[in-house]
């Protein structure tokens, strides 16, 4: 077994899941820190982590709200006894409940304040010879209109759903969310040093409303990491990023 990766409040093993720990999860659960302080209305007390992977985005929000129950639902069996031992090594293990299951077969009668996900991001493209790599980076399991549809009927009233894509899904991905009644409240785009846009980390709730828009650049011209992603991540990264 390699070494768990170690962050400041907890450590993650990722032996069995296909998709590694990148920086695209902590982008989003850093931001969703950030954001979820400054907003009025969003109180936050249950969570849904979607397609929980490895379990870091539950473990994320676990420390920044102490006071939160997060449910971690994944579809892979394999990658959630993983997740499950990753969230059981960590202090936060009594509010975080991990359940084997697909979206589309989850239901709760208790709604979401906050539902975060790390979606699929290619829809039949880019196949590997992995086919467990294929179902965590293909959205064949979780289609966009899908994501949205649960969404809509999971969250609470003044909830969010936060995620982040590609630059390149990102208009598929707003044509689905409005179609199911869900909006854009925040944005950050992501891009390179040359301009070039990368990721954008999406906050939508039910209230159809202008929505303010940021960007970041994760690393610089020399590929080392920006000053703002830097400050943005430092509750979570055990490790100096100034280094790198």
């Amino acid at each position: 077994m390699s070494k768990p990766f170690k962050f400041k409040q907890f450590e993650l093993v990722q032996e069995r899941n296909a998709q590694k720990i990148g920086t695209d999860s902590m982008l989003l659960g850093a931001w969703t820190s950030e954001i979820a302080e400054n907003q009025d209305r969003f109180t936050v007390s249950r969570i849904l982590d979607i397609g929980t992977g490895t379990g870091i985005l539950a473990l994320m929000m676990a420390q920044k709200f102490p006071g939160a129950e997060i449910t971690a639902i994944e579809s892979d069996k394999d990658f959630l006894e993983e997740a499950a031992q990753n969230f059981m090594r960590s202090s936060f293990s009594s509010r975080i409940l991990p359940i084997h299951t697909r979206l589309q077969d989850f239901g709760s009668i208790e709604k979401f304040d906050l539902i975060i996900c790390n979606p699929p991001y290619y829809n039949g493209s880019y196949l590997s010879e992995n086919n467990a790599r294929n179902q965590a980076r293909h959205r064949d399991d979780l289609p966009v209109h899908e994501l949205y549809e649960c969404a809509f009927d999971l969250l609470s009233e003044y909830g969010r759903i936060n995620l982040v894509v590609p630059h390149a899904e990102l208009n598929d991905h707003i044509h689905s969310m409005t179609a199911n009644d869900l909006y854009l409240d925040q944005v950050l785009q992501t891009k390179k040093a040359s301009g070039e846009n990368v990721r954008t980390c999406l906050s939508l709730w039910k209230y159809d409303k202008e929505p303010e828009v940021n960007t970041l650049i994760v690393k610089d011209a020399t590929n080392k990491y920006s000053p703002e992603y830097i400050a943005l991540t430092r509750d979570f990264y055990y490790k100096d990023l100034s280094k790198y």
